[in-house]
């Protein structure tokens, strides 16, 4: 592949996870020009607690991408955990199957805080304001009857 080719590739990936970003409501996403050689050192910049390494190579070399991703999220003032490797299975077609590598403790983090319960404490003002709700919907339905 001419290195043309391979830089137009990396760049559709890059602009592909900047959009899907997007289109789930995650906020304002594009890829960083020239690819991370600027201030900002990772792939894509985003809204999002993440710094993106995108990778849309036919062999996969993931210990040498994390490595990569790891040094851009410190040079980048990102966390050092705080990195991500989206790569591209190629068996299957241009972007059919992305797939995402991160820290094993960022992950177990983003599975806690998923399943952390919306509302911690009880709310006083949301009782009486639920209650009152409650009273005003008997009175309708006692006068409907």
């Amino acid at each position: 592949m001419k290195p043309r080719s391979a830089i137009a590739k990396g760049k559709r990936l890059e602009k592909f996870i900047a959009e899907e970003i997007e289109e789930m409501g995650l906020g304002k996403a594009t890829r960083t020009p020239g690819s991370g050689s600027g201030r900002i050192k990772s792939d894509i910049f985003a809204n999002i607690p993440f710094s993106i390494e995108a990778k849309h190579h036919a062999k996969i070399s993931i210990l040498d991408w994390i490595d990569q991703a790891k040094k851009d999220a410190e040079r980048g003032n990102y966390h050092t955990e705080k990195w991500a490797v989206v790569f591209n299975d190629f068996r299957k077609g241009e972007f059919q199957d992305l797939y995402v590598t991160i820290d094993f403790w960022e992950f177990l983090k983003l599975l806690k805080k998923d399943s952390e319960p919306m509302i911690k404490k009880s709310d006083r003002e949301l009782k009486f304001e639920i209650q009152r709700l409650v009273d005003i919907a008997r009175r309708v339905i006692k006068k409907l009857d």
